[in-house]
C-alpha cells in the first residue's frame, strides 16, 4: 500500500508541473519525453517530430508573421483562429459583400480569394549553434559589441544555408536573454488565399465582454489554402498555382475528450518573459500596461462610437479595433493577477535566494549579486523614461493612423535614408482611413497626452504655445486647422506625391517632426539591463541546477502539454455560473447569452445564425457523447500566449481536437509567471468547427477534405 501510495504521488506531482513550458520541438529531453507518455502521448518521437521523415510538426505553419495554424488536408487546406484571419477577411469585405458580418466560403477553388502579404512558413529544421556563436565574443565586451558580432556571425551561419530549394529563409533566434542561440531554417509560401470564414457573431462571439473569460462560445476558426506551382513549389500569386500537396497533415477527431484526456498544443508561442527580475515586472506594470490601459481605452471609445453609426468605418476600422482592444484589455489583466499572485513578491523572495546562494561563494557568483544591483539601479533610473516613451508610443506612433504614417517617414528622414515605396505604403494606408474619423482619434489622443504628459520630460511645449497663443487653447480649433491645410488629410492629393520630402514641410509633418523631437531628447540611454537580465537567469538555473528550465517563448516552434481539465476555482465569468466550472461548453449557453443580453452589442447575432443555433438539429457524429450536445469550446492546462493563436489542439494519438484561442483572466500573469493552479487554455472544439462548416454553411467540399475520425 505505501508502495501504491508513493507511486500515486510521483504521479501527481508530475502531473501537477507538466503543464508548464514552451518546449523546443527537436529538443525534448528525455525526462519531459518520460512526461509527455505517462499523460498519455502515444505517437513516437518520430510520429511527433522528426526532420527526415514526414511527421506531425510538418503539419503546423506559422501563419503571416502573428500566429499559427494547422494543415488538415492533403489540398494544403489551413485551419487557423477568425481572428488571425480578421485582416484578410476586412479587406475583401464591403457594404455590399459584408464578409465580416455575413461570412464566407469559396464555392469552388477558383472562387478562394488571394491576400497579398499573407504567406506562411513550414519549419524544416533547428540547429543549436550557440559554441559558434559565443565563441566569437571576446571575454569583457561590451553589450553593444557584442549585439554587432552576433549579428555578424549569425548572418555568416545564415549564408551557409542551401537555399536552392525554392521558398528556403532562416533565423538564428536567442534563448534565455542570449545565452543560447539556434538557427531554424523555414520553407515559405506565399500564395494563401481565403476559403472558409464563419460570420463574425460566431467567429467573435463575446466580442471584448468575453475576451479572456470562461466560459466562452467562441467559434474562433477561419480556413485557407496554401497554392502552389505545378510542380509543388512555392511561388508568387498566380492563377495557375495549384494547391500545395504538404508533406504531413493532421487527421482530424470527432471522438472527443473527457476530464483528463491528455492534450498538446503545437504552433508558434511570440514572447514570454518569465525569467524576468521583480524590477522588470515593476516596470511592466507601471511603465507599460498602465500605460497601454489608459491611452488605449481613450482611443477605443473613440473608435467604438463612430464604427456603430456607419458600417463602411464598421468594415475600415474592425481590424484596428480588434488588435488594439486586445491587448488594451491584456494589460488591465495581466496587472491584476501579477497583483493577485503576488508575482513580484515571489520573485523578491527568489532574487533574496540567489543573494544569499551567492554570498556563499563570492569569487564565483559574485556576478550574481552585482547583476541585482544593478537591475535595481537601472530601473530605478530609468522608470520616468520608459513610462514617457510608451506614452509617447500609444497616443502618436500607434494613434492617428494619419500621424503614425507622418512619423514613421520622419524618423527615416532623421536618419538619412528616403522611403522608396512612399506612394506604395500610401495607398495602402489610406484605404482604411477615414480621415473624419482619424482627426477625432488625434483631438482625444492629443488632450489625453497632456493631461498624461504632465510632471514629465516629454510635455509638447511648441505644440502647445501654438493651442493657446493661436488658438487661445481650443484643441479643437487647432487639429480642424492642421487637418484642414495638410495634404495628408487629402487621400487623392497625397497619393500623387512621389517622395515624403516633398511634402517635409506640410503642416502635419512639421507637427510630427515636434512630437519626434521631443521623443528623441528623452530616449534613454541604455543601462544594460537586458544583459543584467541574462545573467541573472543564469544564476537562476545555476542555482537550480536539477531543474529543467525551458526557454521563453520567441515565435519559433513549440510544443505544450496538458490535460483537458475544467476550473476548480471560482473564475471570473461572463455567463452562466453552472458553466464556469465545466470543461465543456454547450449551445444553450451561447443562446442564453445572446437572450438574455439584448443590449450588449458582442452577444448579437445575425437572423440566420439565431434561426439555426435555435432549432439545434445538428449532426449526430458532431455531438458530445457524453453530454448529447454539441460542444463548442473547452479547456486545457495547456501553456499559451500570443502567437499560439490558431495552434492546433491534439489528442494523444496525433489527432486535432481543437483550435488554441485564448486565455484566462485569472492567469493572465501567464507571460510572465506560470501559475499551475490557475492557468487554461480556452480552445474552439474541432466538432464545433466542422459543425458551422457543414451543417449551417453546407461546405461539403471542404468536409469533404479532411481525414475525419
Amino acid at each position: 500500500m505505501k508502495k501504491l501510495t508513493f507511486i500515486l504521488l510521483t504521479l501527481l506531482s508530475l502531473t501537477t508541473r507538466a503543464d508548464e513550458g514552451m518546449w523546443v520541438m527537436g529538443n525534448i529531453s528525455e525526462k519531459t519525453d518520460s512526461v509527455l507518455r505517462s499523460l498519455g502521448l502515444e505517437l513516437t518521437s518520430e510520429e511527433l517530430y522528426s526532420t527526415e521523415q514526414p511527421s506531425l510538426n510538418n503539419a503546423i505553419i506559422q501563419l503571416g508573421g502573428f500566429c499559427s495554424g494547422v494543415v488538415v488536408s492533403n489540398e494544403g487546406l489551413v485551419f487557423t483562429n477568425h481572428h488571425c484571419g480578421f485582416s484578410a477577411i476586412q479587406t475583401h469585405s464591403t457594404p455590399e459583400d459584408d464578409y465580416l458580418k455575413y461570412g464566407f466560403y469559396a464555392k469552388k477553388l477558383e472562387d478562394e480569394l488571394p491576400n497579398e502579404g499573407l504567406y506562411v512558413l513550414f519549419h524544416i529544421k533547428t540547429v543549436d549553434v550557440t559554441d559558434l556563436i559565443l565563441s566569437s565574443v571576446p571575454e569583457g565586451a561590451s553589450e553593444t559589441a557584442k549585439a554587432i558580432i552576433v549579428d555578424s556571425v549569425s548572418s555568416r551561419l545564415m549564408e551557409m544555408v542551401d537555399y536552392s530549394g525554392n521558398g528556403i529563409q532562416s533565423e538564428v533566434n536567442p534563448f534565455y536573454k542570449g545565452s543560447k542561440y539556434f538557427l531554424s531554417v523555414y520553407q515559405r509560401f506565399d500564395d494563401v488565399r481565403l476559403v472558409y470564414a464563419p460570420p463574425q457573431c460566431l467567429g467573435k462571439y463575446g466580442g471584448d465582454t468575453d475576451n479572456w473569460m470562461w466560459p466562452r462560445q467562441t467559434c474562433d476558426f477561419c480556413v485557407f489554402r496554401i497554392y502552389a506551382d505545378k510542380n509543388n513549389a512555392p511561388a508568387e500569386y498566380s492563377k495557375d498555382n495549384v494547391p500545395y500537396h504538404p508533406l504531413q497533415y493532421a487527421r482530424v477527431s470527432t471522438q472527443g475528450y473527457q476530464d483528463g484526456s491528455y492534450a498538446m498544443t503545437l504552433g508558434y508561442p511570440g514572447s514570454t518573459d518569465r525569467y524576468l527580475s521583480s524590477y522588470g515586472i515593476e516596470s511592466t506594470m507601471r511603465t507599460l500596461n498602465d500605460v497601454r490601459y489608459q491611452v488605449r481605452g481613450v482611443k477605443l471609445d473613440v473608435l467604438r462610437e463612430v464604427m456603430r453609426q456607419s458600417d463602411s468605418i464598421r468594415i475600415m476600422y474592425a481590424s484596428k479595433y480588434a488588435s488594439s482592444s486586445n491587448y488594451w484589455k491584456f494589460s488591465l489583466g495581466q496587472n491584476q493577477a501579477l497583483e493577485n499572485l503576488k508575482v513580484v513578491e515571489e520573485k523578491q523572495q527568489q532574487e533574496q535566494d540567489l543573494k544569499e546562494w551567492s554570498e556563499k561563494d563570492v569569487n564565483k557568483r559574485g556576478k550574481y549579486i552585482s547583476a541585482l544591483d544593478s537591475l535595481k539601479s537601472i530601473y530605478e533610473s530609468e522608470a520616468s523614461v520608459l513610462y514617457g516613451n510608451n506614452l509617447w508610443m500609444e497616443s502618436f506612433y500607434r494613434g492617428s493612423d494619419i500621424l503614425g504614417l507622418v512619423l514613421k517617414n520622419v524618423a527615416s528622414s532623421r536618419r538619412g535614408s528616403e522611403d522608396e515605396k512612399f506612394q506604395e505604403k500610401v495607398e495602402n494606408a489610406y484605404k482604411n482611413i477615414d480621415v473624419e474619423t482619424d482627426k477625432k482619434v488625434f483631438l482625444s489622443l492629443l488632450q489625453n497626452y497632456v493631461k498624461q504628459a504632465s510632471g514629465t520630460k516629454f510635455q509638447i511645449q511648441e505644440i502647445m504655445h501654438e493651442i493657446n497663443s493661436t488658438w487661445n487653447g481650443d484643441y479643437s480649433r487647432y487639429v480642424d486647422n492642421l487637418y484642414a491645410t495638410s495634404v495628408f488629410a487629402r487621400p487623392d492629393d497625397i497619393r500623387q506625391v512621389y517622395s515624403f520630402s516633398e511634402v517635409a514641410d506640410d503642416p502635419m509633418a512639421k507637427v510630427a517632426s515636434q512630437l519626434f523631437d521631443v521623443y528623441a531628447s528623452q530616449l534613454s540611454v541604455s543601462g544594460n539591463e537586458h544583459e543584467y537580465e541574462r545573467i541573472l537567469g543564469d544564476g537562476i538555473r545555476e542555482m537550480n541546477h536539477d531543474r529543467e528550465y525551458y526557454p521563453d517563448a520567441n515565435f519559433t516552434l513549440r510544443l505544450s502539454y496538458g490535460l483537458c481539465k475544467p476550473i476548480d476555482f471560482t473564475p471570473g465569468t461572463t455567463g452562466l455560473k453552472e458553466e464556469a466550472t465545466q470543461l465543456i461548453t454547450s449551445p444553450r449557453s451561447f443562446l442564453n447569452k445572446h437572450e438574455q443580453n439584448p443590449d450588449n452589442y458582442d452577444y448579437r447575432l445575425i437572423p440566420s445564425v439565431y434561426k439555426w443555433m435555435k432549432k439545434g438539429k445538428f449532426s449526430a457524429r458532431y455531438i458530445d457523447k457524453a453530454t448529447g450536445e454539441l460542444p463548442l469550446c473547452f479547456l486545457t492546462t495547456n501553456d499559451i500566449t500570443g502567437g499560439n493563436s490558431g495552434s492546433g489542439v491534439f489528442d494523444g494519438k496525433g489527432r486535432l481536437i481543437g483550435l488554441a484561442f485564448d486565455g484566462n483572466w485569472e492567469a493572465m500573469s501567464g507571460d510572465l509567471k506560470f501559475d499551475n493552479a490557475l492557468q487554461r487554455c480556452i480552445a474552439v472544439d474541432i466538432r464545433w468547427v466542422l459543425s458551422v462548416m457543414d451543417d449551417y454553411s453546407n461546405a461539403k467540399r471542404l468536409i469533404n477534405e479532411l481525414t475525419i475520425e
